[in-house]
């Protein structure tokens, strides 16, 4: 099959990888011709191009800057013509090829034209890989309001969206209950189960795993009976980060439990004040640093910890999980009471789950790792058996392939 996916972010570099690129390159491996439309936003300076990275041909369009824009009505202007450039750098470089098959993510929603347009001209299947539920969580969150037209706008994309989709992968089966329940309009046999996957690629990078551990731990003048939290990723208000900070207070005094936070977001100048100036000394803070960097500071790590804004109704599933569990590491799940994450983790045996906001459920399940080393280890040992079982982008790319078929 000849496949397009179409996404804002893909990686620049064939050394770095994303959920994306491991399931494209997977596509590719299985014998398939695989084409990729991103956006090159105008503030690298470039004019659009095409590569070949990993047998993958990957062209960028030139686009206003969507990704870093704070400006929220300079970033809707930017997604409105987003469709528009797409639809001119599939005509300019790719005038003669016809698709089998149209993969695109959100966010953003707003791929209705673009699905339309591809559709039309191959005759081709459509497949969307929804990894967030928009404009409800702008909702949640207070960003928009019923009373707002914009929410409306983004309604209609949403529903356009969803109706040109022939099938909708969601991340957990939380997310396949919501999007049926608030959306009558969709057939349900077209939308199933497709969560966040990465290539299983083990995790040992440039040595073993235990030299690994021990040079990033030394670097960081972490010890070794210390216990290291980890939380690695977006830093904004989808996160409910005020818990993070109420964690931090509650640790400031233990000579033992540390927390290491890297990333990036509107939160990470109130979070660097907060700790320097309270002087934490059991706080480690840093920057987003390169794929390959973090996966050894999550095999350094003895924790990973996913948070996620109280004030949800809708069920996220942040795809940091697949990140801890490739790497064998149990997880915390501080988050709202409509994802399913946390369920998800409890009963594979490798994590706990509490409501975000509840400082003493987080503190408990601390203590029984802290306390626990055989328990650890098992829990260790479940998390690697669960990313293998159905997180991998094997199983992704079944879900896909294996339904067309039926679909097409």
């Amino acid at each position: 099959m000849k496949i397009i996916f179409i996404t804002i972010a893909y990686p620049r570099y064939s050394s770095e990888s994303n959920l994306y690129s491991d399931l494209m390159e997977e596509f590719v491996e299985n014998g398939h011709e695989v084409y990729v439309v991103c956006s090159i936003e105008k503030r690298y300076g470039k004019e659009s191009f095409l590569t070949e990275s990993n047998g993958i041909k990957v062209l960028r369009v030139k686009t206003d800057n969507i990704t870093y824009n704070s400006n929220y009505i300079a970033k809707g202007i930017a997604l409105l013509k987003f469709q528009t450039q797409i639809i001119m750098g599939i005509k300019e470089s790719f005038p003669d090829v016809l698709f089998d098959l149209v993969i695109y993510s959100t966010p953003p929603i707003q791929y209705n034209r673009i699905i339309r347009y591809l559709k039309v001209r191959s005759n081709a299947s459509t497949y969307l890989l929804l990894k967030d539920i928009f404009p409800q969580n702008a909702l949640d969150l207070g960003l928009l309001s019923k009373w707002n037209p914009i929410y409306w706008y983004f309604k209609r994309k949403e529903k356009k969206t969803y109706m040109l989709s022939d099938r909708i992968g969601c991340m957990s089966p939380a997310n396949v209950n919501y999007l049926l329940k608030h959306n009558s309009y969709i057939k349900p046999e077209k939308v199933e189960v497709c969560p966040n996957s990465f290539k299983d690629r083990g995790f040992i990078i440039d040595g073993d795993s235990a030299n690994i551990r021990e040079n990033i731990r030394t670097s960081l003048s972490i010890e070794k009976q210390d216990l290291l939290l980890i939380y690695g990723g977006n830093l904004g208000i989808s996160q409910g980060l005020t818990f993070l900070i109420d964690i931090i207070e509650a640790y400031k005094n233990n000579p033992v439990v540390k927390i290491l936070i890297v990333g990036d977001g509107t939160w990470y100048d109130k979070i660097s004040k907060f700790v320097t100036t309270s002087n934490y000394s059991n706080v480690i803070l840093q920057q987003r640093v390169s794929p390959i960097e973090f996966k050894k500071m999550l095999i350094a790590a003895d924790i990973g910890l996913i948070f996620l804004n109280p004030k949800f109704t809708i069920p996220n599933f942040p795809s940091r999980l697949t990140s801890y569990l490739e790497v064998g590491l149990p997880v915390i799940a501080c988050t709202d009471t409509a994802t399913d994450i946390g369920d998800i983790i409890v009963d594979a045996e490798c994590g706990f789950k509490i409501i975000s906001g509840d400082i003493n459920a987080f503190k408990n399940s601390v203590s029984i790792f802290e306390n626990d080393l055989n328990l650890q280890k098992r829990y260790q040992d479940n998390a690697r058996i669960l990313f293998a079982e159905k997180y991998t982008t094997k199983n992704a790319y079944s879900t896909i392939v294996d339904g067309l078929v039926e679909w097409v």
